[in-house]
């Protein structure tokens, strides 16, 4: 390779969080947060890139290429803005070479990007690029969603059963949740914010301005076998262990992703067959997941982000309902019987 090439790491989120695949399938690089949207602007055409999980293995390596006359861009990619909750706005495009397993190698280094300056770090990334085929056939990318307002959100919610004396009060606590919320995500200290807040401060306030009821509430319900359930919702006034919850939360902090709570929290539900919606939270981002028949369906049935509230789910908008149906989902009213 000649001097003037520069190559990079670069890591795909982290536990629950983890996109490389959706760097492999679109042909993208892309980040967050102010310092590495910085670093991606002086990424440059035929500069290599690692794609990296953890510091020990390398998911794939690719070359910076153009594609209709630009290699890169910030801000412009609607769905990057709200990536399940993150806004990865920065992006490069790349021609991945991806091996058929992970690569170990010593010498990554902390971040989620980095120049390389390791020479056998170095030439590993030659050697894939050299040895596997390139990624080719890229899918389309998420088209652009719609933006829904308050005034939409609650005309809706009244359609669906909220009391229109009620719609008020929902309003002040969308306001206080999104200013607490974005006041957690604008921390450097995202560990702090652990589920316990996002609950007691963000998850619960919405519910009860929903109309949920105290009584309708069970914080951490034991799960025979399972551990405990974060938030057990109910038709009724929980009246103990015989009755089932029809909605059952699970509530994450900041640091952890959407992703990997979705099968617990579904398993949580297998016990309760009266239990119909399933949705893993951090406070301000939805999925939510509907039963079809006797299981809960792969992918998700809605979502919703309360600080950019959007028509259709951001990275699958033709098979996911966004924030209107999410919200319903949450509504008492929907598990009303009869």
């Amino acid at each position: 390779m000649t001097n003037d090439i520069t190559y990079w790491q670069i890591a795909a989120g982290a536990e629950g969080r983890e996109y490389s695949e959706d760097f492999i399938r679109y042909g993208l690089a892309f980040v967050g947060g102010h310092k590495q949207c910085d670093r991606m602007k002086r990424v440059r055409p035929g500069d290599r890139i690692l794609l990296k999980r953890g510091l020990g293995h390398i998911v794939a390596a690719g070359e910076v290429v153009e594609r209709n006359g630009v290699h890169s861009g910030d801000g412009d990619k609607d769905w990057l803005r709200d990536y399940d909750g993150w806004d990865l706005q920065a992006y490069c495009f790349v021609e991945w070479h991806k091996p058929s397993e992970l690569v170990e190698v010593q010498g990554l280094t902390y971040g989620t990007i980095h120049r390389i300056h390791t020479p056998h770090v170095r030439r590993e990334v030659d050697r894939i690029i050299d040895t596997e085929p390139p990624e080719l056939d890229y899918e389309q990318e998420p088209h652009d969603t719609r933006t829904v307002n308050n005034d939409e959100i609650l005309s809706f919610l009244i359609r669906e059963g909220l009391r229109p004396g009620d719609a008020e009060e929902l309003t002040a606590t969308f306001n206080r949740v999104r200013l607490l919320a974005r006041y957690y995500y604008d921390q450097d200290a995202w560990d702090n914010v652990r589920e316990h807040e996002t609950r007691t401060y963000l998850v619960i306030p919405l519910l009860l301005a929903l109309g949920w009821a105290e009584q309708q509430m069970k914080i951490e319900l034991p799960v025979k076998c399972r551990g405990r359930a974060d938030l057990a919702c109910f038709a009724r006034p929980y009246a103990g262990k015989k009755d089932a919850p029809v909605l059952i939360i699970e509530t994450k902090g900041f640091t952890q992703g959407l992703d990997y709570a979705t099968q617990q929290v579904k398993r949580y539900a297998k016990q309760f067959p009266d239990c119909w919606t399933v949705t893993v939270t951090n406070g301000y981002c939805y999925k939510t997941f509907r039963k079809e028949g006797a299981k809960f369906s792969r992918k998700p049935s809605a979502y919703l982000n309360l600080l950019r509230p959007r028509d259709r789910y951001p990275l699958d908008p033709d098979n996911v309902d966004g924030c209107l149906e999410a919200l319903r989902l949450l509504l008492p009213t929907s598990y009303y019987e009869g």
